[in-house]
């Protein structure tokens, strides 16, 4: 880590726009705490929109395209934006504290945003701990740093130098309880940092002592170099301990870089203040506030500190799958959202193998066993007498951060992995998802993926015995999943009974629709075991299978439910599977598979689908997605084709012209448009072209004016519902 000047701020960043999202954010916090606490900041819709790419560019050129924590370089692609001080659920780990209130109005002040890798990022995620009480919400950036004395170093207006020391071994000490507390918050010992901090001080060093043997020095190598922080720290130190063995004080300047020309003809004092520097053993384990730790009863490898997602599973004679294999996107957004995967196909095309073999391979024994997963109901069978073939299931899953995990089926039935990393947070959810009321015992993680007849746990009991840090995150990415807009949100009652303020009622959990529930009962297990474990679910990461993710959902909620689970656990992968185009809604280009059986009847993923953000509903249907011939019914399609082959042709016998009239009344009883809008505006303007047969020439010129005046409305009517 090293200081670094901020630059200009990028257009993206002027938008006038801001102010509109500043007068939405004051209009936020002047709602009552309460009402607040199960609401969610409204600044993420416009990500897009101010984190546009010259922000990741001015950010790029700023930290030389490296991580600004850890100085690592940053591929294309790669690089994230952090928000120095968390935009939600501010926390201190020390203590556990949250505040949802901080820092949401400065997820756009271009002074809080850094260019960080994503290990740095997932080991921060939204820890911002204090010496001293937090800014009031909506105070300018200015009086924030002033106020707040932050124990987290900021590489845009602290010296890191001051803070931490550099050991010759690339091991990072602290010098106060700020260089502890940045050193244990982002991970800055990670063996891979440490190992590529020890060669950069050791490239520089060495390179120095060339220099000053031959008595030159040459100009010094590029800065923007990795782990260039480290390296003038080490010369720092080595410098002033050679300038104090040859009898003479340090020279003055910004660096002692700049005065290394002081050291010609001293190249032995350089050498054995370069050696005393390499032996130094101060402690870098200096103890500095805790992180969280897994939930009691769960193996210490079930929490990962760093995020973890699948990027590709080859699956091998697994049920009816002999050989498969699926790309996953890693990245959804530069703010370092998970990418989802959605699964297409018919029945019988290998979904609910594929999610199945995916978790078997991301769980551990211990996982297995709760999820009941039996391993001799995946070895593959022949298909002409349902014999055992004489081949065994394998399934190997390569993960975000390099690791592969590897799960073989013996004929036993028997589990054997190759495991070479940790065991990721994953949670599977089956076809079938019931829950029970006053259902106490929580099933496996994944247990409904194996097992139709499982049963959720009663989300109702946790919700109301619940302490406020756990069941306000959950209210307040429920309301996203169910789409409450206003003041709508789910709360408790004084009596301890979970509330849904929807449409202008208030209505106890119990008594929601089976439908309702079921989303519910489905989306507060998720929560509610990622929150016990992350502390919250802005930042909470895992990945999350839902198998026929549109059982039980209202269109209106199919459309949202792809969208809703991201904007709640943004930094949650969920690989779902479907069959209703409405879900795709919500999906990004890239993120969508479809399987097929082939001639052979093999399951195969179709390749070169088109773009779905840039599709509507039926022209999904009707793509290789889905693969309809038509949306319309097969009677519909008879008559429309029939119609327009006797419209075509020149001469008609009495027969086919009584047909073509009769086709033609049925051809114009059809809606017009795909939308509301657009039928209505079908039949303003069938209502015209009919009476203009039948009115004189004179009150035509009215009529075309009369419609002209109810298509427009009409049209400024969708585009207010749009809005």
């Amino acid at each position: 880590m090293r200081k670094v000047k901020r630059i200009a701020t990028p257009r993206s960043l002027r938008r006038r726009e801001l102010l509109d999202w500043a007068h939405e954010m004051t209009g936020f916090y002047a709602r009552p705490a309460k009402v607040r606490a199960g609401m969610r900041p409204p600044f993420e819709r416009y990500d897009k929109l101010f984190l546009g790419e010259d922000v990741v560019a001015a950010l790029g050129l700023q930290f030389s395209d490296k991580c600004a924590y850890c100085e690592i370089l940053l591929e294309p692609g790669q690089a994230l934006i952090d928000p120095f001080r968390p935009t939600m659920s501010a926390s201190d780990p020390a203590t556990g504290e949250q505040s949802a209130d901080h820092y949401a109005w400065l997820a756009y002040e271009w002074r809080n945003l850094v260019l960080a890798c994503r290990e740095c990022v997932s080991a921060k995620r939204n820890h911002f701990p204090l010496r001293s009480p937090r800014a009031r919400p909506m105070t300018a950036w200015r009086e924030t740093v002033a106020l707040e004395k932050n124990l987290l170093i900021d590489p845009c207006r602290d010296e890191p130098g001051r803070h931490l020391h550099f050991l010759g071994n690339g091991r990072l000490a602290s010098k106060d309880d700020k260089g502890a507390a940045t050193i244990e918050l982002l991970g800055l010992n990670r063996d891979s940092l440490v190992e590529a901090r020890r060669q950069r001080i050791d490239h520089a060093l060495n390179w120095v002592s060339s220099q000053l043997y031959h008595e030159v020095l040459e100009d010094f190598p590029d800065g923007s170099a990795p782990h260039w922080g480290a390296a003038l720290s080490a010369l720092d130190s080595v410098f002033s301990a050679t300038m104090r063995r040859i009898g003479r004080r340090p020279g003055a300047g910004p660096r002692s870089v700049d005065h290394l020309g002081q050291l010609l003809g001293h190249a032995e004092a350089w050498n054995a203040a370069v050696a005393e520097y390499l032996s130094d053993v101060m402690d870098a384990n200096r103890p500095s506030p805790p992180l969280p730790t897994a939930p009691a009863g769960r193996p210490s490898s079930w929490w990962p500190p760093a995020p973890v997602y699948v990027e590709s599973i080859v699956v091998n004679d697994f049920k009816a799958i002999d050989d498969l294999r699926l790309e996953f996107p890693s990245l959804g957004s530069a703010r370092g959202e998970a990418a989802s995967v959605m699964l297409l196909g018919e029945n019988a095309a290998g979904k609910s193998s594929v999610m199945q073999a995916l978790a078997l391979a991301l769980m551990d024994e211990y996982q297995r066993k709760a999820s009941r997963a039996q391993g001799i109901e995946f070895l593959p069978r022949d298909r002409e007498n349902w014999g055992v073939l004489p081949v065994l299931p394998r399934v190997e899953v390569i993960l975000s951060s390099g690791e592969r995990r590897c799960v073989h089926v013996d004929a036993l039935g028997r589990y054997r992995d190759e495991i070479n990393g940790r065991v990721p947070m994953v949670l599977g959810y089956g076809a079938r998802r019931f829950f029970k009321a006053h259902q106490a015992k929580t099933a496996g993680p994944a247990r409904s993926l194996f097992d139709p007849f499982a049963v959720l746990e009663d989300p109702s009991g946790w919700l109301r015995e619940s302490t406020a840090v756990y069941f306000e995150p959950v209210a307040r990415a429920m309301r996203e999943i169910l789409a409450l807009h206003g003041d709508d949100r789910v709360f408790r009652a004084d009596d301890g009974h979970v509330m849904v303020q929807a449409h202008g009622r208030v209505t106890p959990v119990e008594r929601m629709s089976d439908g309702y529930r079921a989303l519910f009962a489905m989306a507060v297990d998720i929560m509610r075991r990622m929150v016990e474990v992350w502390g919250n679910l802005e930042y909470a990461q895992g990945i999350v299978l839902i198998d026929e993710i549109d059982v039980h959902l209202h269109p209106r909620w199919k459309i949202e439910v792809i969208s809703a689970l991201r904007r709640a656990m943004p930094k949650v992968q969920f690989v779902v599977t479907a069959h209703d185009a409405l879900c795709l809604r919500g999906m990004r280009d890239g993120e969508v598979h479809v399987l097929y059986r082939d001639e052979h009847d093999r399951i195969r993923l179709r390749e070169d689908l088109p773009n779905i953000e840039l599709m509507r509903t039926d022209q999904l249907l009707t793509s290789d997605l889905f693969g309809l011939l038509s949306t319309a019914r097969p009677e519909v399609d008879a008559h429309l084709h029939r119609y327009a082959y006797l419209l075509g042709k020149p001469e008609l016998d009495a027969g086919e012209q009584r047909e073509r009239e009769l086709l033609a009344g049925h051809v114009s009883a059809l809606p017009l448009g795909d939308t509301p809008t657009e039928q209505l505006i079908g039949e303003a303007t069938e209502r015209y072209l009919r009476g203009r047969r039948s009115k004189p020439v004179a009150e035509r010129a009215s009529m075309r004016e009369d419609a002209l005046r109810e298509i427009v409305a009409l049209l400024e009517a969708g585009a207010e519902r749009e809005a």
